[in-house]
């Protein structure tokens, strides 16, 4: 019986403060999404150990565009959702749309 495991790569970049391009690399390995991230001055890619919940909006964003030029199903956007919706919960900020009075 062959089993298909569906990783995936999804790469984005920033600029930070200092107006420096930083590249960040998200990568899902059928349990978990593994973050990376490197600059134009470092050779390699290093770990990110604990990914802030604005990393996860940012792969949310790069899922939901691929997703619109049809090249990711919906439901990784749906997982992502859920996942950021139980993160947004678990720092006790609203879920994201919810307007405050």
């Amino acid at each position: 019986m062959k089993v298909k495991l569906h990783s995936q790569t999804h790469e984005w970049h920033e600029r930070d403060e200092d107006h420096r391009r930083l590249h960040f690399r998200a990568c899902w390995d059928a349990r978990k999404w593994h973050f990376f991230h490197t600059t134009n001055q470092m050779d390699e890619w290093e770990p990110l150990l604990e990914p802030k919940l604005e990393h996860y909006e940012a792969l949310r964003d790069v899922l939901w565009r691929k997703y619109q030029r049809k090249r990711l199903p919906w439901r990784f956007v749906e997982e992502m959702d859920i996942r950021l919706g139980e993160m947004r919960l678990q720092l006790g900020l609203p879920p994201k749309g919810a307007e405050e009075d």
